[in-house]
């Protein structure tokens, strides 16, 4: 059995139950694509219309640690704004991670455009408080900060995969203006919403795959809903096969087109679970899905709807960025999850939360981890340490029920 890990496959002698569900619909073609943005914009004018209308259009695009698939259409999009004769200006949707480098830059943008249009690229850093606007503040406190170059554009044209995110419910759509390009003062206080206050719990509507009551996602769309009134938007949602292909799209409104994507989303890969296994095989499906700890953990929440309390997982991550985030890594010097709970509410900063998510898991379950990282920091973070694949076999040798999840940031199990 093939598992992508990094930007490599790993084979497994294994024969255990497939946990996948094949999406059999071929990748759209750049014509099929602006079809769906010229003939069904949803509550939106037609992209066409959209920029011939506009002065100065902002396109925002994932960092590196997500694939949007906008390779398959940057050439067009440019093709119509150039043809237009507009002003415009690319912003990459790093939100609180690293900057991204030139290479990374140039692998999203395409060679192509990137050397074309370098100089039009905006670098946001989210702790430059001056080059942030405030408008005001959400019902729940958070103060909306959002880069000066959302201000100086009058089109705004996020472009993002539509995936699953383990508090927000989903990411793309609104997630590209916030956090994307908020200051950090602004995701932090967005994604302490995870946390009940009132019941001193993990708020148990900020879960994966939920938009209804979901405290963090209402409160993003709240502080975009104050932030809008100097622009419009068109978004570009994508839906994405293992090979990071376009399989689907949804363009229009910021926040109708974004849920319409959410539903095609559940359609292609919610899979029906009589009961949950013994043991699982899970990798997040390679880079950039593991591309780092932060991001890798949340395939191993997913994986965890899927398993029986206490059951064993061998967990394929490479991390070739290791932690992630210094927040997440400094954490684990906590031994618990419950003495991580009791700081978060009183010191809450990015990622915290993430690595306590994570640490809960790992006192849950037997968790074996495959990556590059090294046995002391596995050790560290709680994950036992697998050093060589072969002892697969053994580990799981008495279990009786064995699934694999070989792309579990792209499934949705439903029991």
């Amino acid at each position: 059995m093939e598992l992508k890990y990094g930007k490599s496959v790993l084979n497994l002698d294994v024969n255990y139950i497939l946990l996948h569900k094949e999406i059999n619909k071929k990748p759209l073609s750049a014509d099929e694509i602006f079809n769906v943005f010229e003939n069904n914009s949803i509550y939106s004018n037609s992209l066409t219309e959209m920029i011939n209308n506009s002065k100065r259009i902002l396109i925002i695009l994932p960092d590196i640690t997500r694939k949007s698939g906008a390779e398959y259409l940057l050439d067009r999009l440019m093709k119509l704004i150039e043809d237009a004769g507009k002003d415009f200006s690319f912003i990459f949707a790093t939100g609180t991670h690293r900057f991204m480098t030139e290479d990374e830059k140039k692998s999203v943008l395409t060679e192509n455009i990137y050397n074309k249009y370098s100089n039009k690229i905006i670098t946001h850093d989210p702790d430059n408080i001056e080059n942030h606007i405030f408008y005001g503040k959400t019902k729940r406190n958070t103060l909306i900060m959002i880069n000066k170059a959302y201000r100086e554009h009058d089109l705004i044209i996020p472009i993002a995969s539509v995936s699953y995110h383990y508090f927000a419910g989903f990411g793309g759509g609104r997630k590209m203006i916030i956090p994307g390009i908020a200051a950090r003062k602004t995701a932090l206080m967005n994604h302490k919403l995870v946390l009940n206050g009132y019941t001193k719990t993990r708020d148990d509507k900020a879960v994966t795959g939920n938009l209804k009551y979901n405290p963090v996602h209402d409160d993003i769309v709240e502080a975009v809903m104050i932030a809008r009134v100097h622009c419009d938007f068109y978004a570009i949602n994508t839906i994405l096969n293992d090979d990071g292909k376009i399989i689907d799209v949804t363009g229009g409104d910021l926040f109708l087109s974004h849920i319409e994507a959410t539903g095609k989303l559940r359609n292609y890969t919610s899979l029906k679970l009589e009961s949950k296994y013994d043991a699982l095989i899970v990798s997040c499906g390679g880079y950039p899905k593991d591309i780092n700890m932060v991001q890798a953990q949340k395939s191993l929440d997913r994986a965890t709807f899927a398993i029986k309390e206490g059951g064993k997982i061998i967990f394929f991550a490479e991390c070739a960025d290791g932690y992630g985030n210094k927040y997440f890594e400094d954490f684990f010097d906590i031994k618990t999850s419950k003495e991580m709970f009791n700081i978060i509410f009183d010191d809450y900063q990015i990622n915290r939360q993430t690595a306590y998510n994570l640490k809960t898991h790992l006192e849950n379950y037997e968790v074996y981890l495959y990556s590059s990282f090294s046995e002391e920091d596995c050790n560290r973070m709680g994950f036992k340490y697998l050093k060589d694949i072969s002892a697969v076999s053994e580990i799981l040798k008495n279990e009786k029920n064995v699934g694999v999840i070989p792309f579990a940031a792209n499934v949705f199990f439903e029991i």
